[in-house]
Order: structure tokens, then sequence, then C-alpha cells
């Protein structure tokens, strides 16, 4: 575990760098995935597929210019998600369940199915079909990893998703109006499709996993996932399994009613907030709105861990 979090670490010290330093660190990769973004994508919008080192030693394929970061670090960089990467390497162990809500092109899932083990299970969900095809090949050699083309929502139908362009595709939700004042908008629409929608409560009582960590970050849909899992985040507490849950929380500048409304949905199940430390170590949080503003960030993830009975 020690060398992982050297590597982590290494991950970002290159993320504080500056764009000499990540130069010299890769040149090649880093001529050719800025070359690419600003020569080519800009005139085809089209991605191309390359592989990646992950710091943790699984390969993983990426589309760029979204997975530029990855590419050239071997993580993600944004300091929330390296917060995240090390709230993972300190708490799953093998034999562990981890539940990935949003998965993306599967970076976390691939991190949980390292710390897991082959006794351990990584279902992760996904939505886009795009981002699915790209996911479902990065964990097809891992049998611990279920991947799954669907939504997560707060009962089983058939929901709009809108899928963006590559370079944006980090943003495909179930709702987009939160991003239509945003300048790229206009330039780079999303495309509707039709997805399956399942529960969580639904899922985890059928597959029996009592995973350690859920991790949502649907881009606005986070409080149809926390009403779909409230039965069965009770029913882990009352057998003594109560997960940790993650989610990405926005600013209200960011419009961020769903995400107040899931908090409000966890707390009803007992689950209080916490911060994550720059040791990826949970710290209470009564305000997140307040929190939010103090530190100038506009999103963040936060922990959310039961601590009385609902």
């Amino acid at each position: 575990m020690s060398s992982l979090l050297r590597q982590l670490a290494h991950v970002e010290k290159l993320a504080a760098s500056t764009r000499w330093h990540r130069l010299l660190h890769a040149p090649a990769k880093y001529i050719y995935a800025i070359g690419f973004r600003q020569l080519v994508y800009a005139r085809t919008r089209r991605g191309v597929f390359k592989q990646v080192d992950t710091f943790f030693g699984v390969p993983m394929q990426v589309v760029l210019p979204a997975g530029t970061d990855l590419y050239l670090t071997g993580g993600k960089t944004h300091d929330s998600e390296i917060r995240l990467a090390r709230l993972l390497l300190e708490t799953l162990r093998p034999g562990d369940d981890f539940v990935d809500v949003g998965a993306h092109f599967g970076y976390f899932a691939l991190l949980a199915a390292r710390l897991v083990g082959p006794t351990g299970r990584v279902r992760a969900y996904e939505a886009s079909a795009s981002t699915y095809a790209v996911l479902a090949a990065n964990v097809a050699a891992l049998p611990q990893v279920q991947a799954c083309h669907q939504a997560v929502s707060d009962q089983p139908e058939v929901v709009s998703f809108y899928e963006f362009p590559v370079l944006f595709n980090e943003f495909n939700s179930m709702d987009v109006s939160q991003f239509e004042g945003e300048k790229w908008f206009k330039e780079f629409p999303p495309v509707k499709i039709q997805v399956p929608a399942v529960p969580l409560s639904e899922v985890l009582r059928e597959t029996r996993l009592r995973p350690r960590i859920i991790k949502i970050d649907v881009e606005g849909a986070e409080d149809k996932v926390i009403a779909g899992a409230q039965q069965v985040l009770s029913e882990l507490a009352a057998a003594g399994h109560p997960p940790l849950v993650v989610m990405e929380y926005l600013s209200p500048v960011r419009h961020n009613a769903s995400h107040r409304h899931a908090a409000a949905l966890l707390a009803e199940c007992g689950y209080a907030a916490h911060t994550l430390s720059a040791a990826g170590r949970p710290v209470p949080c009564a305000d997140l709105d307040a929190y939010l503003a103090q530190s100038g960030q506009d999103s963040d993830n936060f922990v959310f861990i039961r601590t009385v009975e609902s």
C-alpha cells in the first residue's frame, strides 16, 4: 500500500507542476496530446483511443482529449480526485465490495478492483453508450468487476440520458439544464438516448453486495440515486455493514438543488457529511455550501458516514 501511495503522490506532484515540467516528464506524450486537441480534435471533433499505464499498475484505455490527464500522468489529477483515490487506498481491502455509479472510463473501478482483489467485487454503472464501451473493454479481463450499461435512479424505468462529444463527456447526465449557460454548450450540444435505469436498493439485494464504499458522480441526478438507495442503506446498517457514500457535491452557483436534496436524504438515513483531508481521511463538515465558499471551490467530493440511527 505504501508503494501505491508514493505513486499517487507522484501523480499529485505532476498535477501541481508547470506545463514545462509536464513536458519534460513525458515530452512525446505531452506534444501529442496537446497537438491532437488543438490541431486534430478542434477540426474533426473525433477522439482517439490511447492506452494508459495507471499509477496502480492496471492498464486502461482512454479517449483523448477527455482522458488527457490520465494519459500524461497515470492518474486523475484534480485535487478532489487525488483525495478520493487516497480514501480508496486507505479504506478498501481484499474481499471488499465497491459500487461505482457514474464510472466513466473506469478509473476508480479499476483502482478498486486492484485493491479488493479477486475475492472482492466491483460493480460499475455507466449510462453513456460510447463511454460504457470503453469501460467494458477496460474491465473485461477482471472477473471481479461487473460493468453495467444502465443509469441508476429511484425506480426501474427507461430514462432519457444526454451524451456530450468526447471533450465534455464527463458532463453526460440525465439533466443537462445546469450546463445550458456555459459558453461551450451551444457549440457542443448533447445527443439524447434512452437507457434503462435501476435503483440501488433492488440491485444490492439481488446481488447480495455489501459495499464498503459507494461512489456517486452523476452530474445532477444524485438525489434520485440516493432516493433509490435509502432502503438498502438502512438494511445494510441494520446488518452492521453501513457503506461509506462518496458523492460529488456542487456549490449553489452550479445549481446544486439535487445535491442538497441528496445530502438531506442521506441525513434521513443517519449519515453525516465529511470533507476529505489531503491524506484522504474524513473530516466532519456541518455546512457543505459554506465549506465550498470558504475554500473557493465550486465542487468537491464529500464522504457521508453513518453516525446515528435513522
